[in-house]
């Protein structure tokens, strides 16, 4: 599976890097920044596992699970053609929140993450004002765990992991200016984060088990995403200088 989407990956990126007239290509839409946000998500892998063992310890608690949570997106454009367009951004994954209560004890897991990503797009034009962005690249991740389970005296709260993995996406831009547009659109990420440690005592970092066992801790990151966002537009970083004067 991984390797057929690493051949997708490199194949899609070596057809959109090539571009005779890229470095030549002028455009009131050459370089932007998006910003953003919409929601995602995870599989959680032994998140999942986590919640059920404190369920087990706890009966007639008051379960809230959940593999959602919202997301906030800053991004670079760069268009050196008209067909191609490369996005270098930042998505914060914001908190998912697992919980187990009862009368007597609590227990939650808290995930967040941050995702770096690197991804070329395919542009075409349905109608001149709207776009169609066809996306995939690739991504890191750090992700951070909270646990605070009273029911066994178990707090970490810097359990940090991280892993690389591919982005996907789909698109429709609406150009409401020259310079402005709104993006609409969704897609999906393939990752498993792995090597959680946190600090056991000062300077010292220890793997983190999942809860009830003594294997280390991954959090599957891999699902579905849909966001929101509005693109700003110039044609150069600076404006020319004039030595005429």
């Amino acid at each position: 599976m991984h390797r057929m989407f690493g051949t997708i990956l490199m194949t899609g990126l070596m057809l959109l890097s090539v571009s005779q007239a890229g470095f030549s290509y002028d455009s009131p839409q050459k370089y932007g920044i998006q910003l953003g946000g919409g929601m995602s998500m995870y599989d959680m892998g032994d998140v999942t596992l986590g919640t059920d063992y404190m369920k087990s310890l706890a009966p007639n608690a008051t379960v809230s699970e959940s593999s959602t949570g919202p997301v906030g997106n800053l991004s670079f454009l760069y268009r050196p053609s008209r067909h191609q367009l490369w996005e270098v951004g930042y998505n914060a994954l914001l908190d998912v929140e697992n919980t187990v209560e009862n009368d007597t004890a609590r227990g939650q897991i808290l995930m967040h993450a941050n995702e770096f990503f690197l991804k070329a797009n395919l542009v075409t034009y349905p109608l001149e004002k709207l776009h169609l962005n066809l996306g995939v690249g690739l991504s890191y991740y750090n992700a951070e765990l909270q646990i605070q389970d009273e029911f066994t005296g178990r707090f970490n709260y810097d359990a940090v992991g991280r892993g690389w993995g591919l982005i996907g996406s789909a698109g429709l831009e609406f150009m409401l200016q020259e310079h402005f547009g709104l993006y609409l659109g969704g897609g999906g990420r393939v990752v498993n984060t792995s090597q959680f440690s946190y600090e056991s005592v000062p300077g010292v970092r220890t793997f983190l088990p999942i809860l009830g066992a003594s294997r280390p801790m991954e959090v599957n990151l891999t699902g579905g995403y849909a966001n929101i966002g509005l693109r700003f537009y110039f044609d150069q970083f600076t404006r020319p200088i004039d030595f005429t004067r």
